[in-house]
């Protein structure tokens, strides 16, 4: 194994950290817009294009992850952290995936536009407003779950840092 992870690891989780914060707050902007403002879907497809984006990321991400040498937790690590870790990083890949996909869903499905920046991507689902709605109240939930996660991903890392005060169990600096 080895002790940090690889360059393109690091890339990869700092970018999509970036982009799935971006698009959470983007989107929360989003719906508090009046729906009968002007301009209130000027951002959509910004939106939309963005979070195809780190769907996309996400599946080279995954390939990169089961492909790379990658550190083992500390041995100093008490059990029931090691497996806080091991499901907090399970949820954390499952709600990058279903954020994206319940977008793509609630847009393909309800008649939304299908650009991504300039180009047409797809308009691949039969359409049917029952299930894009049902993907609609998905993914206006999924996403505060995952900003719950990765604030207990952060909190994690920074006690280990901050708190904890053990190099060895300093699990931020394999990231960094």
């Amino acid at each position: 194994m080895t002790e940090k992870y690889s360059l393109t690891m690091r890339i990869l989780h700092w970018f999509m950290a970036l982009l799935v914060l971006g698009l959470i707050c983007t989107g929360w902007y989003m719906e508090g817009i009046p729906r009968d403002a002007p301009d209130k879907f000027a951002l959509y497809p910004w939106h939309k294009s963005f979070g195809l984006t780190l769907f996309l990321l996400l599946i080279v991400r995954l390939l990169v992850r089961f492909t790379s040498n990658k550190p083992t937790l500390p041995q100093a690590l008490p059990a029931w952290e090691k497996t806080l870790s091991k499901v907090g990083h399970f949820l954390l890949y499952a709600l990058m995936l279903m954020v994206p996909l319940s977008g793509i869903i609630m847009s393909d499905m309800g008649g939304g536009g299908k650009l991504n920046f300039f180009f047409t991507t797809f308009d691949i689902l039969e359409s049917n407003k029952e299930v894009a709605g049902k993907a609609r109240g998905a993914h206006g939930v999924l996403p505060y779950v995952l900003l719950g996660i990765v604030v207990l991903h952060i909190l994690g890392a920074l006690k280990h840092r901050f708190i904890d005060k053990d190099p060895e169990v300093d699990v931020l600096k394999r990231m960094l």
